[in-house]
């Protein structure tokens, strides 16, 4: 694709384009091809010959012809007024004597066609129209960043949207800042992946985005936060024709971020009725995907469906669980999987081969976050592995064994809820770990040298009697909002 700057026009030979200032210019056929032929070679004497061929080529033409459409071409480019930007040679043709800036190389290498841009749909995409066509009618310049927990579905929910609006764009980039292993170097990859961004980086960056509009996906930004945060804002900033879509565990944290949240699927409850199972978007997924891994599997049967609501239900309704759950089916069965989920870390181990590392086992993924965090928040978040169940700030806080102030303590949870690895429910302020984040923080806990007020090391179990919290069978007690066991210190109240 070959672009042409000069004065206040650009042109675009390929789409057979020319606007001045942002506005269309009209110019019929032949006057469009001589105009390409005279700035492709600004500054160069075209010969009479050399200009016909180009905007007649199969067709034998007289000289007036050309004169015609030189002062047609003319007038269109100053509005009637005379002009010296296409001179008369004597004796010798035509020259072209506006300064011209070819920006064909940096348009065709740094903004791919609309088709190439964005990575294609695996799978079909279930439980998330609705939020989609809303999120896709609702976008606009500037910066959205859908924000959810690993494996929620957020690249795969961005694609969509941005599939169902690139035509609305001259351009469309796609850069996936957690891997940059095979991405296209360009300004913008470059000065995402930049160990240091700097003013450079960012204006090459800024200077490489062209086109009357421009949708950047910028996927995976919570693997370098900070950098995707100052190059969005700045392009932002910079270029008022730009929208930016972000996908993120955190928000960007930037000034007119539209943030949205990307919750779980939709997960029937226990007491639902078999017929209304298969609405529910985590078990038709479940479902969907079983059906591409193990053909010999339909899940019809009325044990079946009930079946596959448990499974769902101990996947939280993350859609990366319940698909490598799906991948578990042909070999385990659906009452062994059921099963193997108690220890969800243990059996949810097999994703796709070209699967991102990060998206091929649950461990995998949860590892990615964990990685993520500081040390206390690392430490706060398997602290926090004993509640089973919602819990207070002040439960937490009063926690034994922790070496951070008070203050640093709620630091650290409130990054958890940033981070989405803690959910805070907006009514009541109370605080939960979704459950496999909660297994895998678990693990955490029994695997950290937590030291005590003693000395000793506390393992999980110790560290729930040091602070009078006793086994869920025993002593727990039932929040009547959320109807789920909360672990309460002995001889207080829920």
């Amino acid at each position: 694709m070959t672009v042409l700057q000069f004065d206040d026009f650009e042109m675009d030979i390929q789409s057979r384009s020319l606007k001045k200032c942002g506005d269309q210019v009209r110019l019929g056929s032949r006057a469009f091809d001589l105009l390409a032929a005279l700035a492709s070679r600004s500054g160069e004497v075209l010969s009479k010959a050399e200009l016909m061929l180009a905007a007649w080529p199969e067709t034998n033409v007289e000289e007036s012809s050309l004169r015609v459409n030189i002062v047609a071409l003319r007038k269109a480019l100053h509005d009637g007024a005379p002009s010296k930007t296409i001179e008369n040679v004597a004796g010798r043709g035509y020259t072209f004597t506006v300064p011209v800036k070819k920006l064909g190389d940096h348009r065709h290498q740094h903004t791919v066609s609309k088709t190439d841009a964005l990575p294609g749909a695996y799978s079909r995409l279930i439980g998330r129209k609705q939020l989609v066509d809303r999120w896709a009618s609702e976008m606009d310049f500037g910066i959205s960043t859908i924000v959810g927990q690993g494996g929620i579905g957020k690249t795969c929910v961005a694609l969509e949207v941005a599939r169902q609006i690139q035509d609305a764009y001259d351009a469309v980039l796609y850069v996936d800042i957690s891997d940059f292993t095979n991405a296209p170097v360009s300004p913008l990859s470059t000065a995402l992946k930049s160990k240091h961004v700097t003013p450079d980086t960012i204006q090459k960056a800024i200077d490489s985005l062209l086109g009357e509009s421009v949708l950047i996906v910028l996927d995976g930004c919570e693997s370098s936060i900070n950098r995707a945060a100052v190059v969005a804002e700045a392009i932002a900033y910079s270029k008022p024709n730009v929208a930016i879509l972000a996908t993120s565990r955190e928000p960007l944290g930037i000034i007119g971020e539209n943030v949205l949240h990307l919750s779980r699927l939709t997960v029937p409850n226990d007491n639902q009725r078999v017929s209304d199972l298969t609405s529910f978007a985590a078990v038709e997924l479940f479902a969907d995907r079983v059906s591409l891994v193990a053909e010999e599997f339909s899940i019809n049967s009325t044990r079946d469906l009930e079946l596959a609501a448990e499974i769902v239900r101990k996947t939280d309704g993350n859609p990366l669980a319940i698909e490598l759950a799906a991948s578990r089916v042909a070999d385990l069965g659906l009452e062994n999987l059921l099963w193997s989920l108690d220890r969800p870390l243990r059996a949810l181990r097999r994703g796709n081969r070209t699967s991102h590392p990060r998206q091929q086992t649950l461990r995998a993924n949860l590892d990615w976050s964990f990685d993520l965090l500081d040390g206390s928040m690392q430490t706060v978040l398997a602290r926090l592995s004993v509640f089973e169940g919602e819990f207070t700030r002040d439960m937490a806080l009063e926690l034994k064994g922790h070496e951070t102030a008070p203050g640093e303590v709620e630091e650290a949870i409130e990054g958890l809820v940033v981070k989405s690895l803690l959910s805070r429910q907006l009514n009541s302020g109370t605080y939960s770990l979704p459950r496999l984040v909660r297994e895998y923080a678990k693990e955490k806990l029994s695997s950290f040298a937590i030291t005590g007020h003693d000395g000793e090391l506390a393992s999980a179990t110790s560290l729930r009697r040091q602070n009078g919290y006793q086994h869920p069978h025993h002593e727990a007690v039932v929040s009547s909002r959320a109807a789920q066991p909360v672990f309460v210190p002995v001889g207080r109240a829920a």
